[in-house]
């Protein structure tokens, strides 16, 4: 496995699924994720077959491995290499200093939505106004480099408008609705999680959207980048964004 900068937080992505988990409001959006321990990847593969393992305290994309199990077999995937393991044993035993060390997390792999055969993502942006109320000051998606598994901008991810990423799927009033939803559920996941970052100006809702064109909140970010809405040819987004973020 590969060493990346770890950054530190108030409370890793574990902690932060466990607090939002707790809320009626968002609970149904959030994937099973789970401490990375054997038995509990063990126990997931069998539920999943498919799960993402991430480091807790990890950010921008780094050091996040798909695991997916074909038959017998383990496959685990980071950035463009591939490894095939015998058994889960076999696997774990070679890795487990890793998920101890950076106290790596499980979670159910979701099998997003594609754009060209590529997979996307999308971030809502939500910061403070004056009055300190939360509101959604950009949308914005994440299209996966080619041959990648993450959409993370400094992974080398793709910034596009949702709406084109969203148009092989929906149509006119059906789509707009449905970015609507999207900046919903991700005001509402920092909302509840403002609860414990109170003194956060902006989060950043991270949502994937599978197949059947459900809704998950992967991760809900307390640093979010602002420079990704930089990446868009229309400006008017980023601008909302950075006046808000000059406010304070």
């Amino acid at each position: 496995m590969g060493f990346f900068n770890k950054e530190k937080f108030k409370f890793g992505k574990l902690h932060k699924y466990n607090f939002m988990n707790k809320s009626n409001s968002i609970r149904s959006y959030l994937p099973d994720t789970r401490l990375a321990t054997k038995a509990n990847i063990s126990s997931m593969l069998r539920s999943y077959r498919t799960i993402f393992l991430k480091p807790d305290e990890g950010a921008g994309g780094q050091g996040i491995y798909k695991l997916t199990k074909i038959g017998n077999k383990y496959i685990l995937i980071s950035g463009t290499v591939r490894k095939q393991y015998n058994s889960l044993d076999a696997l774990y035993n070679l890795h487990h200093r890793w998920f101890v060390k950076y106290k790596y997390v499980a979670q159910k792999g979701i099998e997003l939505l594609k754009y060209n055969k590529r997979p996307f993502d999308i971030r809502v942006m939500v910061q403070k106004n004056k009055s300190r109320q939360l509101e959604v000051t950009g949308i914005i998606g994440r299209l996966a480099k080619q041959g990648r598994i993450v959409t993370n901008y400094h992974s080398g991810g793709t910034p596009l408008p949702v709406e084109t990423l969203l148009s092989p799927h929906l149509k006119g009033t059906r789509r707009t609705e449905y970015i609507h939803k999207m900046e919903q559920i991700g005001k509402q996941a920092c909302i509840v999680l403002e609860r414990i970052y109170r003194s956060r100006k902006a989060f950043g809702a991270d949502i994937a959207i599978d197949s059947k064109m459900r809704p998950w909140i992967l991760e809900v970010n307390t640093k979010p980048d602002t420079k990704i809405f930089r990446a868009l040819k229309d400006k008017t987004m980023y601008k909302r964004v950075m006046r808000y973020k000059n406010l304070y």
